[in-house]
């Protein structure tokens, strides 16, 4: 996501969702350490745990801010209907890739935030599921009456 040279149609109503939806598993944390530990670690035995850390604690803070904008993103527009489905999946990716892949500890406050974001957002996103959810269309013999 960091380094793609890809310009992504955000900008066009129709999209937003389904391209939300692929970036939201680059979005993980463990992509992001990934992709910011592609910068050597120091060395020094000393320093490598130091370092780890301090690159854990950037890759949480990235996510954190890439899930507080695509909360921003979906939370302000209307969906519509059509676009329950694509808002569906995007809670199942939210689930899967960002709340299933941290793993809470008292050392570690920042994966608690990103998780509770995490969390507040996925019910967020539920919540405009039930408001938006598509009528089902049945059959009806007195419609045309």
């Amino acid at each position: 996501m960091l380094g793609q040279q890809e310009t992504l149609p955000l900008w066009q109503e129709k999209t937003q969702l389904s391209s939300l939806s692929r970036l939201l598993g680059l979005m993980r944390p463990s992509s992001l350490r990934q992709y910011l530990g592609s910068v050597p670690l120091p060395p020094s035995q000393e320093q490598q745990p130091k370092a780890s850390a301090e690159l854990d604690h950037k890759a949480c803070y990235l996510c954190h801010s890439l899930l507080t904008l695509a909360g921003v993103v979906v939370s302000c527009r209307d969906v519509t209907p059509d676009q329950w489905g694509e808002l569906q999946l995007l809670c199942m990716q939210l689930d899967r890739h960002i709340s299933a892949q941290i793993r809470e500890s008292p050392q570690a406050t920042h994966h608690t935030m990103l998780k509770d974001l995490a969390t507040q957002t996925y019910i967020r996103w539920q919540e405009l599921l039930t408001h938006c959810q598509p009528q089902a269309q049945y059959f009806s013999p007195w419609k045309d009456i």
